[in-house]
């Protein structure tokens, strides 16, 4: 078992040199990167470009999201316009407010007639 490990593993490191001997290290200029280095790099400025787009398209949104938000009434405001309409009167405070004018328009068009009850 330990003599098949150790094959398998010398074929790995065969197929490793062999792999790094077809792609050398360039001389001279600088640089010294592997020749199949600038596909990908491509391929990475490629997926930075869409991922800057998506960014872009996020910062519009965030933008758009930051307006509405300013637009919107401050607590005090809101605090302000509860307090105006817990004043506004009631559906009791109103029907008691018909029912009293109800009482006085009663007076007043029958005031002939109740004013002969009175001695």
């Amino acid at each position: 078992m330990t003599d098949r490990l150790s094959e398998l593993e010398g074929m790995w490191h065969e197929r490793t040199n062999a792999a790094r001997a077809a792609l050398p290290l360039k001389s001279g200029g600088g640089g010294g990167t592997f020749d199949g280095m600038e596909a990908r790099v491509e391929a990475l400025e490629k997926k930075f470009d869409k991922i800057d787009g998506k960014l872009d398209s996020i910062a519009n949104d965030m933008a758009y999201i930051k307006g509405k938000i300013e637009g919107l009434p401050s607590a005090s405001a809101f605090g302000e316009l509860k307090g105006r309409v817990d004043s506004l009167p009631t559906t009791a405070k109103v029907a008691s407010i018909v029912g009293m004018i109800g009482v006085g328009i009663t007076i007043l068009t029958k005031w002939s007639e109740l004013s002969k009850l009175i001695p």
